[in-house]
């Protein structure tokens, strides 16, 4: 009995709604059986479900904000367990070698500080411009509690290097990184650290600044070299931080697209027959492709 009452009710809602006007026999489990199976044919009760589709602008958002957060979103975990990974290993890596960096940077500041003095470098070249074709008359102040870049002009001494043509640089001001990598990497800048023969007063032909380069000068050079090498490393890290973001990007955007290309949600009609009697019924379908 309840089971006529509902297929009265369902016949009587497909007539009251109906646009044109439906087939009957006079048969009531004829017409309902007629009318249903039209009514699925037109595609009135057949349609996706969006409330269980992804949204890939959505998937695509979380990722690149949080990498493996859109994956989550569609259901792909391992994916998002990957891209949580390589996106907390770079950023620590990021984190590590900029502060050795830093670290190293401090080392070697601390390194220049006390072992080249500009003005050494300054009695250098007021003693042997001339031979190097140019001309020196740097002031330096007598107070030997000054700091050393206190103690000299630095506007003669920049006129100075400008004066002798084989120089290619003129030296920046103390505190500046350009001050810090010019003098130990360019030779002109040999004879101001301790070691140098000028400091040892062994300097007697013009030229030969530009061979003494080792000792104090080269193990800075590669003091400084170590901490370039860290921030590369922090540099590459970061790389690789912002491509997972993208790739992860992309992919929760793929991920939804095929999430939703797999899932289906339609409504047929069933039939059950018995020795006496066929009886049809709606039955909504899930499809999901694996």
């Amino acid at each position: 009995m309840k089971q006529i009452i509902a297929l009265l009710f369902v016949v009587f809602s497909l007539n009251l709604f109906a646009e044109d006007e439906n087939f009957k026999t006079g048969n009531l489990q004829t017409d309902f059986k007629f009318n249903l199976q039209q009514e699925i044919k037109s595609g009135d009760l057949s349609n996706n479900n969006n409330s269980n589709q992804k949204s890939p602008i959505l998937a695509g958002t979380l990722s690149a904000i949080i990498p493996g957060a859109g994956e989550i979103y569609t259901g792909d975990y391992l994916k998002a367990l990957l891209f949580f990974a390589v996106e907390g290993v770079t950023l620590y890596l990021n984190y590590h070698y900029t502060k050795k960096g830093d670290d190293q940077t401090i080392f070697f500041q601390n390194y220049a500080d006390k072992y080249w003095s500009v003005v050494r470098y300054a009695q250098w070249l007021n003693e042997w411009a001339d031979d190097l074709g140019g001309n020196a008359n740097i002031h330096i102040s007598p107070d030997e509690n000054l700091k050393p870049w206190q103690r000299v002009n630095w506007d003669e001494l920049n006129t100075a290097e400008r004066s002798i043509r084989e120089f290619s640089h003129t030296l920046y001001p103390y505190g500046h990184q350009q001050y810090y990598e010019m003098i130990g990497k360019y030779p002109q800048y040999s004879q101001g650290w301790d070691d140098s023969k000028f400091a040892r007063g062994e300097y007697t032909v013009a030229g030969e600044y530009y061979y003494d380069t080792k000792g104090k000068f080269i193990y800075y050079s590669g003091l400084r070299g170590k901490a370039n090498d860290y921030y590369n490393y922090a540099d590459k890290a970061l790389l690789v931080t912002i491509t997972n973001h993208i790739i992860s990007m992309v992919d929760a955007i793929i991920s939804a697209n095929k999430f939703n290309s797999k899932l289906k949600v339609d409504m047929s009609l069933e039939k059950i027959q018995s020795s006496n009697f066929v009886e049809y019924f709606p039955q909504l379908n899930f499809h999901f492709r694996f």
